[in-house]
């Protein structure tokens, strides 16, 4: 009686630690496709990456290309970038002056989106019930205006604001008219100094009624009476 034949010995599979990483690279897999599927790509962009690349390797467009609808658009976000890049280098030279001056009390600059807030406040604005400038804060307006003039198209808006205590003289007949002077003054000083055009500087007088302290002590009060200066270098 014939012996059977023995089956082959099996080649050995592969090992176990493969399956493991098989499976992840699945996941993974699964998980970039979907990251492309919710990805949203700016055609703008896109298109002139393309072209940089075409450009650098002096490749010719053979292939339709996604078509440029709003070009016009490039040349503002450049712009604004640029000029966001500015108004943070002023806003820093505006600090050092202040520093310099020992001022930092009483004039604070502080970074928005569109450019630089900068507000003054005792002992550098105004006197009691006037509203003409103490020789301190023309010096440090004068001090921004050189600063800030060499750029172009600025907004200026200048807000007076004052503390609650009642005022009533020949010149003012209460607070409101008091805040609206003192900031039309600042802006008259800002454009002697920086050549601003007039139709890109305005003044708001709030009077008592946009307090940032409670009014309750002199210290308060003494913060509530402050011109704030809003510079927009992006409009």
């Amino acid at each position: 009686m014939a012996r059977p034949k023995k089956c082959p010995k099996c080649p050995p599979g592969a090992p176990i630690w493969m399956a493991t990483f098989t499976d992840l690279m699945s996941l993974l897999l699964t998980f970039f496709v979907l990251l492309l599927t919710m990805a949203n790509f700016d055609p703008v962009k896109y298109a002139l990456t393309v072209d940089s690349f075409q450009s650098a390797f002096g490749i010719m467009p053979s292939f339709p290309t996604i078509p440029i609808h709003p070009i016009v658009e490039i040349p503002k976000k450049t712009g604004d970038e640029q000029r966001k890049k500015q108004s943070l280098k002023d806003a820093e030279k505006v600090k050092e002056i202040v520093q310099t001056k020992n001022l930092e009390e009483s004039v604070k600059v502080d970074v928005t989106e569109k450019g630089i807030a900068i507000m003054l406040r005792d002992p550098v604005g105004f006197a009691s019930g006037s509203s003409d400038l103490k020789e301190q804060g023309k010096d440090i307006l004068k001090d921004i205006g050189d600063i800030i003039k060499n750029n172009a198209d600025l907004k200026i808006r200048v807000e007076g604001h004052t503390d609650n205590v009642p005022i009533s003289s020949q010149r003012y007949r209460n607070n409101w008219e008091l805040s609206s002077a003192r900031s039309l003054s600042v802006v008259q000083l800002m454009h002697s100094q920086t050549g601003i055009k007039p139709e890109n500087m305005s003044a708001v007088g709030y009077g008592e009624h946009r307090p940032i302290a409670t009014n309750a002590t002199p210290e308060d009060r003494s913060k509530n009476r402050r011109i704030q200066i809003f510079v927009d270098y992006i409009n």
